[in-house]
Order: structure tokens, then sequence, then C-alpha cells
């Protein structure tokens, strides 16, 4: 089913004023990310934040003086991260991520990530791609790991009917979601910002690493990102991420697990659980 983007604009608008409350394991995940991104930056001018959503990385790097565009298509995000950045050189542009508007391979580094690309649901494909093409050097992107949005699903579908809905196998077989697909789908996002889930796409490793591929960039690395924590459970995230010394142990007992033990495995729960890093051939 198509992704109706202006329902989605509407939805992550919604959303705004909480894109930065860390909730169960997003710390974990954010701080994973920030350590791939850190070791990207050689040799970097230019960066292009595609979903840079209200600025958590955007701002953080053009304080540190790189050249920093910061795409969204939602305008109360880009508001926020106006008012945040206040002063700071950052370009702001209100676009989608399936049409990108800059000319192929424009930036030394780009970054997509959370969810401009698997919330574009149908659409996803070309999101990835728009993100390849204007790249002149490295890509960073996290999407949805179909291995932990599957349990998710049936979870959602066990409460609301007691069974396992059309949407648990659709999400098996394809990785796709939309609200309007099933019957049983609404009910599913009850409780859910506007009682709504956007357009959905999840990935499997081998599926992203094709993508990629096929936009003729050359993996660095491709897996579960901060599979560790949702495997340990939110208790025991979160007493890790109440404390400062505890998390940074943790952050480094997640890339030992993720690189090492379990390099395709599940992801955080929150947040984009798949990351993959491809640079240009």
């Amino acid at each position: 089913m198509k992704t109706d983007f202006d329902r989605e604009r509407s939805w992550w608008d919604a959303k705004a004023d909480k894109e930065e409350l860390d909730l169960a394991d997003e710390a974990v995940n954010r701080a994973l990310r920030w350590r791939e991104i850190e070791r990207r930056l050689s040799d970097v001018e230019s960066i292009l934040d595609v979903g840079g959503g209200t600025g958590a990385f955007s701002i953080p790097l053009a304080r540190r003086g790189y050249r920093v565009t910061h795409v969204d298509f939602s305008p109360a995000m880009l508001e926020i991260a106006r008012r945040k950045a206040g002063a700071l050189d950052i370009e702001f542009v209100e676009a989608n991520a399936t049409g990108l508007p800059y000319e192929d391979q424009s930036f030394d580094l780009v970054l997509n990530m959370d969810g401009a690309i698997s919330f574009c649901g149908s659409e996803a494909s070309r999101a990835l791609a728009e993100t390849c093409r204007t790249a002149r050097g490295t890509v960073i992107v996290t999407v949805a790991n179909r291995a932990i949005q599957v349990p998710g699903w049936v979870r959602a579908g066990i409460t609301v009917s007691g069974q396992f809905t059309p949407a648990v196998r659709e999400m098996m077989e394809n990785g796709m979601w939309h609200q309007d697909q099933f019957p049983e789908n609404p009910a599913m996002s009850k409780g859910c910002t506007q009682d709504y889930v956007g357009a959905f796409k999840a990935f499997l490793t081998d599926e992203l690493r094709s993508l990629l591929e096929a936009q003729d960039m050359s993996i660095s690395r491709i897996g579960g990102i901060g599979s560790l924590s949702s495997l340990c459970g939110n208790e025991t995230v979160r007493t890790i991420v109440s404390d400062e010394k505890l998390l940074e142990e943790f952050v480094d007992l997640c890339e030992y697990y993720d690189r090492l033990i379990l390099p395709e495995g599940p992801g955080t729960l929150q947040r984009a659980g798949l990351i993959a890093v491809a640079e240009r051939k």
C-alpha cells in the first residue's frame, strides 16, 4: 500500500516534542551511533543529515565546525531544531527523503538514521537510494530491523485479538506495515501517538546489503546495533542508563557483542536496530 506522506508529516509533527526523549534502550542506540559517526569524520567537511529531526546529531556536528545541512519533512521538527541551533551555521531544509534536492555526490558524509528510511514504507528503497546518490564518500544509515520488529508485532496482535493477526505474517515475510492494510491493524496501534503507527518497512541484513550494493556502495559494516541491550531486558537497561559510568561500560560491551558475538543480532528494541556503513566505490 502506498505511503500517504501528508498523513506521515502530521504524525511526525505530533511526535516532535518527544523526539529526543530517550525511552528504554534509546540512549544506548544513540551512543552507539555517535561512536560510528566519530570513526568516519576524518577528511570530512560537508555533512547531510537526512531525517535530522530536532538536531540530535546535526547541531553537535555543526558546533564542531562541520558544514552541516539538516533535512527533515516535519515542520515541527525543523522549528525545534532551528530554535536549538540558535546562531549556528546550519542549513535547514524541508524535504522528503525520497526526493532530496541535491546533486549527485554533493556531501562527504550522509547520515540517514531513525525513521527517514523505514517510515517511508513502500518508498523505503527509494529513500535509501537517494541517500546513497547524494554521498561523495560515506553513508551511515540505520533502519528498522525485522529481527526485533516481528516479536513486537506478535505481542501487539496477541494483545488486541488473542491470536496471530495477518500483520504478523506480513511483517515476518515482507517487513511491511500499513495502518489500513488489515482490519486488526488500527487496534494494534492504540496507545501510540495519534493511535497510529506510520507506514513502515523493516529490513533483513541481506536485503539492506543488496540495496546498498545496487547503488554502487562498498559496505564496511552492516548488522544489528545494540542487540545486547534488547536481550538484557528493559529493567536492566534502565538501571544502566541511570548511571553514566555504567552506561559507558555497557556501550563498550554492546560494541563487542555486535561485532564479535552476534553481528546479525536483533539490535535495540527502540530506535532503528540495523546499521550499515558504506562508501562510494
